[in-house]
């Protein structure tokens, strides 16, 4: 049987944990839930260049893997409430997600 994995933080960690998994083999459903409205993406030092012109999303955007194409990225909300006797995470959206493994990734991953 394939359990839910819930990864509450949807920038740099909670993308390398879905990628993570899906590498080492876990072929079950994982639910990314993030605050920002955007997947994750690379956060430029911030320069003069930066702050002289636009930079896009896209621009910045990681490259989607095919190993996480099917991650269910809940974005624009917030985790609000985690229920561990009964293994679900409640969003800022009311949505409940019900979890075998929680993952908190809310900070930065560092190389």
């Amino acid at each position: 049987m394939n359990y839910p994995v819930v990864i509450v933080g949807a920038s740099m960690g909670g993308l390398r944990t879905a990628e993570s998994l899906r590498r080492f083999g876990y072929l079950g459903p994982i639910t990314v839930i993030g605050e920002e409205i955007h997947k994750p993406y690379n956060r430029p030092p911030l320069s003069k260049e930066v702050l002289a012109k636009e930079v896009t999303h896209e621009a910045v955007a990681f490259e989607e893997r095919a190993a996480t194409a099917d991650v269910n990225w809940v974005l624009g909300t917030r985790a609000v409430s985690a229920d561990f006797e009964h293994n679900s995470v409640t969003d800022s959206d009311g949505q409940v997600h019900p979890f075998a493994a929680l993952v908190i990734a809310t900070g930065q991953a560092c190389s």
